[in-house]
């Protein structure tokens, strides 16, 4: 994910912590051309997806505003770009929360993703460049150094998916996945934190890409679909996952 910008002239990148000094993010930040509040957006996105801020926590603008050193008013239009994506919601009378999924809405919120990522992966093994192919083996391979650091490795699978998207060749289907991505980012960092499951899904992509560089759009998209069921598994549960539809692509080989 992309660094918070504030638009304080501010030091090196630095990792803030929590009142109550539980965990750390990425709290310092840096200039950048994009606007700030796109930028501090991004920085609370961060924080979601490492489980810094936790579904029903509340959202304290003077504290964002000390850990970015944005503006109060940078912050408050960050804020309100992520209630219309779904990651917070505002309770009148008390405040901003970050939003919490039901599992319901977890397992349909992967249903989708499994349909359109096993989608990314079929038109990948057709479209992509050798190059592209290369990126996914380089990435997969750091991946395999941070199974024991469930959030640098879920900020890690982001450099895996932006490169499967960009080789499909779509940019429809890349805008698509991108938007339900922001509201996976709500159950994925508790798939991760399962014991056992980042091991597991790092050995997943390995034959994900084996399948992809062999050309095999098919198998591609059976695995990924495959790698997404594992994941809500790890998410809500096998009970819960097992109401999932989950279609894999049966179309042979072409």
């Amino acid at each position: 994910m992309e660094e918070a910008v504030a638009d304080k002239a501010v030091g090196s990148e630095s990792r803030g912590s929590q009142p109550d000094g539980t965990k750390e993010s990425r709290a310092r930040v840096q200039r950048a051309p994009a606007p700030i509040r796109n930028q501090v957006a991004s920085y609370l996105r961060d924080a979601i997806a490492e489980g810094v801020l936790q579904p029903g926590q509340s959202i304290i603008e003077r504290q964002i505003s000390e850990e970015t050193t944005a503006s109060r008013g940078s912050v408050r239009e960050a804020v309100r770009q992520l209630e219309a994506e779904g990651l917070l919601v505002a309770k009148q009378g008390r405040g901003t929360f970050v939003a919490s999924l039901s599992v319901g809405e977890a397992c349909q919120l992967y249903e989708v993703r499994s349909v359109l990522e096993g989608l990314a992966g079929w038109l990948f093994a057709l479209k992509a460049s050798d190059e592209e192919l290369g990126k996914l083996e380089d990435i997969v391979e750091r991946l395999s150094g941070l199974i024991d650091d469930p959030a640098e490795l879920l900020l890690a699978k982001n450099d895996f998916y932006e490169v499967l998207f960009t080789g499909t060749g779509n940019r429809e289907l890349h805008r698509l996945i991108e938007t339900l991505h922001v509201r996976v980012t709500l159950v994925r960092a508790t798939s991760l934190s399962r014991p056992g499951r980042p091991v597991e899904s790092v050995t997943e992509l390995q034959a994900i890409v084996a399948a992809l560089r062999a050309h095999e759009p098919a198998r591609a998209a059976r695995l990924l679909v495959e790698h997404i069921r594992n994941a809500a598994v790890a998410a809500v549960g096998e009970d819960a996952a097992s109401t999932m539809r989950t279609p894999v692509l049966t179309e042979p080989d072409q």
